[in-house]
């Protein structure tokens, strides 16, 4: 008998203190919801961007081949772990414009998680526009260097030229001075046989 009381006394307690921690305050009667997460689409890709953000470029290249070969038959999933990789400073500008545009058709085919992927949708476009600046800004300091070269090649082609010609004139002015010198000479053998005569 006495350990039947134990038991039951034991019992309430356990009984009551599993209520108290699921209802929260007994003594305010308030009911403490239990909280559950379940992660979105956009956190799924972006927890995949962290994860994979050191991936090796050779294991990123075949990875992202064999995802995306039939991307739209494959699980959401797979749908998701592409556009993650897309997003992946190893991906190509032509992976990256692939990855929008399935993170666009999926947008499109689950309006459930339209918020926070369009939310990922926009960020993705505005990095997409600072690419395409930074590919112009590029392209622009590629033809100023072009032109700058094409300068140079035709200042030093010219410098040659010049350089010759100063080549040329130094020649020049070296047979004058032979032929004024040898003028002198003639002249003056000239005067002085004059002179014993």
């Amino acid at each position: 008998m006495k350990s039947t009381s134990i038991c039951l006394l034991l019992t309430f307690f356990l009984v009551g203190c599993a209520e108290l921690g699921t209802q929260g305050n007994i003594s305010t009667g308030k009911v403490v919801p239990a909280v559950v997460f379940q992660p979105t689409d956009a956190s799924y890709i972006l927890a995949c961007m962290d994860e994979l953000q050191d991936i090796k470029k050779s294991e990123f290249r075949s990875y992202f081949k064999a995802l995306s070969a039939g991307i739209d038959q494959r699980p959401d999933r797979d749908k998701l772990r592409l556009i993650c990789l897309s997003l992946n400073p190893k991906a190509s500008y032509k992976q990256f414009r692939q990855g929008i545009a399935v993170l666009q058709r999926y947008i499109e085919s689950h309006p459930e998680n339209r918020a926070d992927l369009k939310g990922l949708l926009a960020l993705a476009g505005r990095l997409d526009q600072a690419k395409i600046q930074r590919w112009s800004g590029r392209k622009k300091l590629e033809e100023e260097k072009k032109i700058l070269e094409q300068k140079i090649d035709e200042l030093v082609n010219e410098l040659q030229q010049r350089e010759v010609r100063i080549h040329e004139l130094q020649q020049q002015i070296e047979q004058l001075k032979n032929i004024e010198n040898i003028i002198k000479n003639r002249e003056h053998s000239a005067v002085g046989t004059k002179s014993y005569d």
